[in-house]
């Protein structure tokens, strides 16, 4: 039996999805019947699979491969995911990039969670045939749908009222999400309620820091930020949701739509490219405030749509369930051609 070591320093910043997908993926992995999971860097293991292109994890990939142990990369960063996230200095960006591409060409096999990022490692110089697409997962122990008499105590303990049509939006607070659109359409329709679950990660390092902390202190009257909650937070406020309403800019393939859609909520996000290659017709979308405000107006005023994205969203959960994404990820641990190509 192969073992494995899952390394990610992600835990160090509370709130953002690279930590979801790490401890989803080890979780997911332990309860594998063909892989060994060992929990420190000191046990015996025979692969190395790193969430994180920090130095630790660079130092550990070295030492990894003098001693002809496998190694697989998760590229959880892309060079346009760094624009709109944190305000780093213009002259840095380029060295940035540059170790990241570095870090990545290091590894023996580097994994994309969404198939539209073949093309970009591509383009950075990476090898194409280096690069598998494995998509990410979320257990349904936490995020699951409630009966509706569960769900009405739930949102009667969190305080909100049976009559309320409860919009939710999650992730971290930042330009690439698309706050300043989540805001408008609240304000657009004040009868609805809005909650934005979730905070500053990188505090002031965060790009916009500034404008977001003013708004947050001051949200209109039916909008609520919760800041950095726990995932189990995170739980509650979907399962006593009517909706996910997540207009980012730019995602890889966010934790946030898999956990909506194992809660089996109607899934409201911006018109991007990507999402149609892991989401197909399986969601509703808009590209302005404008837009987002009539699709919400729709889902809460039409039933029969509501219902028929609640069945979209139960059909993906099922796609990106934990036997399917398992059976992928011990596919590549096993059966990987690259590490024969590469022997």
């Amino acid at each position: 039996m192969k073992k494995l070591y899952i390394r990610s320093v992600s835990g160090k910043v509370k709130g953002q999805g690279v930590d979801s997908a790490f401890l989803e993926h080890r979780k997911l992995m332990q309860q594998s019947q063909k892989i060994q999971v060992v929990l420190e860097p000191k046990d015996h293991w025979d692969i190395l699979h790193i969430h994180t292109f920090d130095p630790g994890s660079y130092f550990l990939m070295r030492k990894a491969k003098r001693k002809k142990k496998k190694v697989v990369v998760s590229c959880h960063v892309m060079p346009d995911s760094l624009v709109g996230s944190l305000k780093i200095p213009r002259w840095v960006m380029p060295f940035l990039v540059r170790y990241m591409i570095h870090f990545y060409n290091k590894a023996d096999r580097l994994v994309v969670v969404n198939p539209f990022y073949k093309e970009t490692l591509t383009k950075a110089g990476l090898r194409k045939e280096k690069v598998s697409y494995v998509p990410n997962y979320v257990s349904g122990e936490t995020f699951r749908p409630l009966a509706p008499d569960e769900k009405t105590h739930l949102r009667t303990k969190m305080g909100i009222k049976e009559t309320d049509f409860l919009i939710v939006g999650a992730g971290q607070v930042q330009k690439r999400k698309g706050i300043d659109d989540f805001v408008r359409t609240a304000l657009l329709l004040p009868q609805y309620q809005f909650v934005w679950v979730g905070g500053f990660s990188f505090g002031k390092l965060t790009d916009g820091y500034e404008q977001y902390a003013k708004i947050m202190d001051n949200p209109p009257p039916n909008l609520q930020f919760t800041g950095i909650v726990d995932r189990s937070e995170v739980a509650r406020y979907f399962q006593a949701a009517d909706v996910l309403f997540l207009p980012s800019y730019q995602e890889l393939f966010p934790m946030t739509v898999l956990e909506a859609a194992n809660c089996h909520l109607p899934l409201l996000l911006r018109n991007i490219e990507l999402y149609q290659e892991i989401l197909s017709e399986h969601y509703l979308f808009g590209d302005s405030s404008e837009e987002f405000a009539e699709q919400l107006r729709r889902i809460q005023e039409d039933t029969n749509l509501r219902e028929a994205f609640q069945t979209h969203s139960r059909e993906l959960s099922i796609i990106y369930s934990g036997v399917n994404v398992m059976k992928q990820w011990e596919e590549l641990y096993l059966h990987d051609k690259i590490w024969y190509n590469n022997d």
